[in-house]
């Protein structure tokens, strides 16, 4: 499905300012806006249904939107979500407009396939980075970027330079930027030690009690 054939996501317009973020709020709707290049920003406001749809895909797909109440049916993309630091509720969304001849920045997510393998094996993966920021046209952009780890091995490090970029996508995360470790489990480690020290306390106590012939 290309962009022109998706189902056009409807928002309306709404008052700017602090009081008015909150009445619709109180309405159960989510204050927005739109910005771009060649635009003025325009306040809106999403109702439960579409705030779902932009969100579903994730930040990287672009949609369609139409604005009521302005002159306004294009592509955008979401920006930034605000929400709530006690509830997690979205309490506001920026949209951003979209040329698809203009490369975009943002940020996709990284998949790491094959850990069942390095648990398999009593290895452990620790994540220490899960999103890549890109720039590329929005044509190019990936859904996700995939990196097997189940051929890594005790103390090896995936950095964000060893993740497969596309051509036609250019990494701004630095190249030297930590995405995982494998590391032994030091837990069963020092259980299997102490499971030995156990063995050899029970084998000297044992041979303590036998009797001498």
């Amino acid at each position: 499905m290309t962009v022109l054939d998706q189902e056009v996501i409807v928002a309306k317009t709404r008052d700017t300012g602090t009081s008015a973020a909150r009445a619709c709020r109180r309405q159960g709707l989510v204050p927005g806006i739109v910005y771009g290049k060649g635009i003025d920003s325009i306040p809106i406001t999403l109702g439960s249904a579409e705030l779902r749809e932009l969100l579903a895909k994730g930040m990287s797909h672009i949609h369609r939107l139409k604005i009521e109440g302005a002159n306004f049916e294009d592509r955008i993309m979401v920006q930034a979500i605000d929400r709530n630091p006690l509830t997690g509720e979205i309490i506001h969304i920026d949209l951003h407009r979209i040329s698809m001849e203009d490369k975009v920045r943002l940020e996709v997510p990284i998949v790491l396939i094959g850990e069942e393998q390095l648990a398999s094996t009593g290895l452990i993966l620790q994540r220490q980075l899960r999103e890549a920021a890109i720039e590329s046209l929005p044509t190019d952009i990936p859904s996700q970027i995939t990196f097997d780890v189940s051929d890594m091995q005790a103390g090896d490090t995936l950095l964000a330079g060893d993740l497969p970029i596309p051509d036609d996508v250019r990494l701004v995360t630095s190249p030297e930027e930590v995405v995982a470790v494998v590391v032994a489990p030091r837990r069963a480690a020092e259980e299997a030690d102490a499971e030995e020290a156990a063995d050899e306390a029970a084998g000297e106590a044992a041979a303590d009690q036998a009797p001498e012939s």
